[in-house]
């Protein structure tokens, strides 16, 4: 038999190939062989059968911000995180990107323990503050000396390949008082080992007009490759103006994205204004990419990348966009769109079987503020280099699907 395994009768969408209608998918040895329709099911050794009009194959999803570090960083001290399965293939996802759960005081533990049993394709961006997420407090650098960038060349010498990039928080003590160190040592780190900068902005506990000061240096800090995440954030240090009119953003945002910066969304339950968003909308202030930044804490109310499509869609998006989100434009956020984030023969078979469950659906967001959406995306099947993952149980006590309006 010529396949595999075969995928058929499904509503196949990738924007970014410019796929959108029912054919079928062969695949041989891991790797995506046929695209075309109609694909008898005697040539597969197995076939999944797609049914349904509100049901469809996506590529396989790319979640640019997540926290999958478990066991690095402990629930009670730390932030905690969750595997990488339970956020990836278990949750409709088959590439992660981990945001500086750890620093390089436990970045092996990634190599050694967390690696060895994903299934999940798993990206590490090392935190700039030594000890990151695994201390108590909500900030990464406790003191200046945290940005060791002695023991960060060693740690990049020590483990080739593994880190794809470096996370820093703009929030904390530190980066209120010395920001412009902060900022000047991180991005020297940065432009040293040659790789990207994500960059956390939003300080629920600073001050509007100084965040607002050290988010302008950022932006124009930044550099082609770099990522901004929590666009939609309404804690200071955002990217709308502090000091004027309240819908308008800083001109510096879009001067970043024109010089190549990815703009990620990044919800969690800590870093999403529903206003911020319509407004953004409204002034064409698109994000490039949307992610879940999922720990364990948020699992548990609701979060996950699926979520945060599905809470863009409820502020107009289409289903379209919100896929190309963490698909297509991911991969290119991340300098794999040549390998990933996209249905295409050669290609690894990574892909995403959905449901769109039309209804009225309540979202929340940081503040707690209530909102409706006629969507909602739920995982069905993740199919990972061939292999075939089914979803765990879901976000909330009774599953998948948010709480009803």
């Amino acid at each position: 038999m010529p396949y595999d395994l075969l995928v058929k009768g499904g509503h196949v969408l990738d924007p970014g190939q410019g796929l959108d209608g029912r054919v079928d998918i062969g695949i041989t040895n891991g790797k995506i062989a046929a695209i075309q329709p109609d694909i008898p099911a005697s040539e597969a050794a197995r076939t999944v059968q797609v049914r349904g009009d509100n049901r469809y194959v996506l590529p396989g999803l790319i979640d640019l911000h997540t926290h999958v570090g478990h066991g690095a960083t402990t629930a009670g001290v730390g932030m905690g995180s969750v595997t990488p399965d339970i956020g990836g293939v278990h949750s409709g996802v088959t590439t992660v990107v981990d945001g500086g759960s750890v620093g390089v005081a436990n970045v092996g533990v990634f190599r050694y323990h967390i690696l060895p049993s994903a299934n999940t394709r798993v990206l590490v961006f090392l935190n700039i503050g030594s000890f990151a997420h695994t201390m108590p407090g909500a900030a990464d650098i406790s003191r200046i000396e945290d940005i060791d960038e002695k023991a960060i060349a060693a740690c990049v010498e020590a483990n080739p390949g593994l880190l794809q990039g470096f996370k820093l928080r703009m929030v904390g003590p530190v980066v209120r008082e010395r920001g412009e160190e902060v900022i000047r040592r991180s991005k020297a780190i940065s432009k040293e080992h040659k790789l990207p900068l994500m960059v956390h902005f939003g300080d629920g506990g600073g001050d509007s007009h100084r965040m607002a000061e050290l988010t302008k240096l950022m932006l124009n800090t930044f550099e082609e490759g770099d990522i901004l995440t929590h666009l939609c954030t309404p804690h200071p240090g955002g990217m709308m103006d502090p000091t004027g009119d309240s819908k308008k953003e800083l001109p510096e945002v879009r001067e970043a994205r024109a010089r190549g910066v990815t703009l990620d969304s990044a919800l969690g339950r800590g870093n999403f204004g529903i206003d911020v968003a319509r407004i953004q909308a409204d002034l064409g202030l698109a994000p490039d990419t949307t992610s879940s930044d999922v720990t364990l804490g948020g699992r548990n109310r609701g979060v996950g990348l699926l979520d945060s499509m599905s809470k863009f869609m409820a502020v107009g998006y289409s289903l379209s966009d919100v896929v190309s989100m963490a698909s297509d434009k991911a991969a290119k956020a991340i300098r794999m769109q040549d390998q990933i984030g996209a249905i295409a023969v050669g290609r690894e078979a990574d892909l995403s079987i959905v449901d769109v469950v039309s209804g009225r659906w309540k979202f929340y967001d940081t503040k707690e503020v209530p909102f409706t959406g006629e969507k909602a995306i739920v995982p069905v099947q993740t199919i990972k280099a061939g292999e075939l993952f089914s979803p765990d149980w879901g976000p909330y006590p009774w599953g998948w699907l948010p709480e009803e309006a």
